[in-house]
């Protein structure tokens, strides 16, 4: 843990590793989700070869908090690169972490001081971009008056950018069940009770002794469509995701006739159950089970007395088919953004063009793509 001399008066500032006690403590007191515990931190950090860290500000019953990556930056051949030389950028671990603010503190006047702090301290770690993405439910009074151009005016070099990134569907779990199943599409609904009536089952069971079958199940849907390799996670990952979770990770399939069809991994926290990864049998997607299996986690999510199921959007979200399908579900929506920072404008320049030089474009080809930050462009597939 490090006590930073950067805050305002009576701001206190600390920087923290999923080890410190402070980081949970912190967690105790604001709504979260699973994005923000310290051991899925740790994993991502191990999966993305990154440093875990977060930010906690307090200033009386104001509080923020703000996990994330460190990532080394690659100065492509440079072999000289001394600690004091090395260039870093900050990334959120995979989901939608985003910054946890307390009640108190959701106002524009305290999130810009926040704010300032952080990039005073990423300035002073030679980190030159960030890309954080917000959460869609917990983010949700975050707005553009909080980035307004009088943040981090002492640095002319620093931009910052709220980038809406789409819509994700929201099931409002305080609503009573028969609202929850009109609100349901009605092809859906003829779909759910057909599933039934054909002997399709949905059940939770153990994670740990189902997690070969859904990790057999979720590298065939990722194969049949073609996702980018960021998307295979391996075995050991998800092992280990098991264990970091713990009662807060659910497993959930599909059977029929004692097979395991469509099987997908649901998360629990503070109130809030997320669809966070799954599969269906490529023989199985023309009876889509999964209607079958959404409208069994809505019910078994609204009797442990959550208050929200995030089913996701679509792919890159965009209103693609897979949002469509989604959107059947529920007629709420709750908007997702990013928040794109370039801390050092200099360092990101030089950065951007030693990538295009490796690439054999031009820097304005890369800054074509719109891909944040701009020198990591074409490294995933």
């Amino acid at each position: 843990m490090i006590g930073l001399e950067l805050s305002p008066r009576l701001m206190l500032t600390q920087v923290v590793s999923p080890v410190d006690l402070d980081w949970q403590e912190c967690l105790n007191t604001i709504p979260h989700d699973f994005y923000h515990l310290p051991g899925y931190l740790e994993l991502e950090a191990h999966r993305q070869n990154a440093t875990a860290e977060a930010i906690v500000i307090r200033n009386g019953a104001e509080v923020f908090f703000l996990p994330y990556l460190i990532r080394e930056c690659d100065r492509h051949g440079d072999s000289d690169k001394s600690d004091r030389d090395r260039i870093y950028d900050v990334i959120s671990p995979y989901g939608y972490p985003g910054m946890l603010v307390s009640s108190a503190g959701q106002n524009p006047i305290f999130i810009k001081k926040c704010l300032n702090i952080i990039y005073d301290y990423w300035q002073q770690r030679h980190i030159c971009s960030a890309f954080i993405r917000l959460h869609p439910i917990l983010n949700s009074y975050i707005d553009s008056s909080m980035f307004a151009s009088d943040i981090a005016v002492e640095n002319n070099d620093l931009t910052t950018n709220l980038s809406p990134r789409g819509n994700v569907v929201v099931c409002d779990l305080t609503n009573d069940l028969d609202r929850i199943w009109k609100q349901i599409r009605s092809s859906h609904r003829t779909k759910i009770s057909k599933l039934r009536r054909s002997g399709f089952t949905v059940r939770m069971v153990p994670a740990e002794k189902y997690l070969d079958i859904f990790i057999g199940i979720y590298l065939e849907t990722m194969s049949r469509v073609n996702a980018s390799k960021i998307y295979y996670f391996t075995k050991d990952y998800f092992e280990k995701l098991v264990q970091v979770l713990g009662d807060r990770l659910a497993l959930c399939v599909v059977e029929i006739d004692n097979e395991v069809i469509a099987a997908s991994l649901i998360t629990e926290v503070s109130g809030i159950v997320q669809y966070h990864l799954g599969g269906t049998k490529t023989q199985y997607l023309p009876r889509s089970p999964t209607i079958l299996m959404f409208d069994y986690i809505i019910r078994w999510a609204k009797e442990r007395n959550n208050h929200y199921l995030n089913l996701g959007g679509g792919l890159g979200g965009h209103q693609d088919s897979l949002y469509h399908f989604k959107s059947g579900f529920s007629d709420r929506v709750k908007s997702f953004a990013t928040i794109e920072t370039i801390v050092d404008r200099a360092i990101y320049n030089r950065l951007t063009h030693s990538r295009a030089e490796v690439l054999g474009i031009t820097p304005l080809e890369i800054q074509a793509t719109s891909f944040f930050p701009s020198y990591r462009a074409y490294q995933h597939g």
